[in-house]
Formats: structure tokens, C-alpha cells, sequence
């Protein structure tokens, strides 16, 4: 008996009451964004900018036409941002540089009327393609310069014939347009002009 009385009981711990977990809200996954497409600009906002990018070109081929520095510099932007490929072959930096080129050719070239030659010094355009992206756009086309060279001419130009003749000149051209001029207005004004000679009429191009 007093072995026993001797132990000593041992104590049970506390059961430790449950602890219910609320159930947590799930979280809803963060919605990406999306990128919205970009809104065409209106179409009469394109059709404006094409009837303006057209009337620049014009002039600049009006110009050609009759001779007219003055209708030159108001199509080409102005300052030194003019960059241009003549059909003579050589470059012209800045729109003063064509300025000079054109009051040289005064004195070496004259273009013809209409009624000279049966069609005006440049010929309507052909094939005319017109891309406008932005405040960026390119025209191409095809045309021919009728001019005849003066009986006084000294020019040694590889592209002019003997003075006094009479030359019908094929061409190709592209002109580079921005909406802005020389002094940062939003106005279309041609930046670029490339003018090369057309391969012969009635020749087959190479490879078709």
C-alpha cells in the first residue's frame, strides 16, 4: 500500500481548445491590362492630308512647268532641312543650293509650251502612288521634261544635248513629304526630292 500511495499521479494537460480558421476570402487575380488598339485617325483627316500632300506636289510640278523659283521654295521646306537628288545626277544640300542650280539653268535651258511642242514642259504624272503615314508621307511617279537648250548655252552637263536642241526628257520621281517646315510649323512641305532618267520607252525591263 505504500508503494503505491508513494506515486505520485500524473497530471493530464489541458486538452487545448480547438481553433476554428475562418475561411479567408479568396483573392481574385489582378486583371491585366490590355493594350488598347490604336484608333485609326479619321478618314477625312487622311482624305485632308492626301488633298494637301497633292497640292504641294503640284506646285513643285507647276514650278518646273514655268520656271518659277518662287513656287519652288514655297512647295520644298525651307533652311538647310531640304535634301535633293536632281535629274542632272548631282546632290543639292539645303533649298539656297537649288536656288542657284535653278537660276543656272535659266541661262542654259528654257521649258517649252504647249503649243511648241504639242504637250507641256512636264508632261502630267503618271502612275502616281501615294503613301502617308503619320506626319510622314512619299509620292511616287513617272512623267516627261520637254525643255529646249539655249543657242547661248555653255553648259558641259552630261544630260544636255548640243545648244539650241530641243531634248524630251522620261523621268522617275520620288518626293518625300513631312508635316512640319523649316521653322516648326504643322504644314506639309516636301523634304526630298530624287529625280532619275526612265529606261527608253517600249524597252523590256531586265528580268521580265
Amino acid at each position: 500500500m505504500a508503494s503505491k500511495l508513494g506515486k505520485k499521479k500524473k497530471t493530464k494537460a489541458p486538452k487545448r481548445a480547438k481553433v476554428v480558421k475562418r475561411a479567408q476570402p479568396s483573392k481574385r487575380p489582378k486583371a491585366r491590362r490590355v493594350a488598347k488598339p490604336a484608333v485609326p485617325a479619321p478618314l477625312r483627316d487622311i482624305e485632308k492630308d492626301r488633298r494637301e500632300i497633292l497640292a504641294v506636289s503640284k506646285k513643285w510640278w507647276d514650278a518646273n512647268r514655268n520656271f518659277s523659283i518662287t513656287m519652288m521654295c514655297e512647295a520644298f521646306v525651307g533652311g538647310d532641312k531640304f535634301h535633293g537628288f536632281n535629274l542632272n545626277g548631282h546632290t543639292y544640300y539645303a533649298i539656297e543650293e537649288w536656288v542657284q542650280l535653278w537660276k543656272y539653268l535659266g541661262h542654259v535651258m528654257t521649258p517649252l509650251a504647249e503649243s511648241d511642242v504639242g504637250e507641256p514642259a512636264m508632261a502630267k504624272p503618271r502612275d502616281v502612288r501615294l503613301v502617308v503615314r503619320g506626319d510622314m508621307a512619299f509620292l511616287t511617279a513617272e512623267s516627261i521634261f520637254t525643255v529646249k537648250v539655249l543657242p547661248s548655252s555653255d553648259s558641259d552637263s552630261a544630260l544636255l544635248s548640243g545648244a539650241g536642241s530641243v531634248m524630251r526628257i522620261p523621268f522617275r520621281a520620288t518626293e518625300v513629304f513631312v508635316r512640319e517646315d523649316h521653322e516648326g510649323n504643322p504644314v506639309w512641305k516636301m523634304w526630298h526630292f530624287h529625280c532619275s532618267p526612265h529606261a527608253p520607252e517600249g524597252e523590256r525591263r531586265m528580268g521580265f
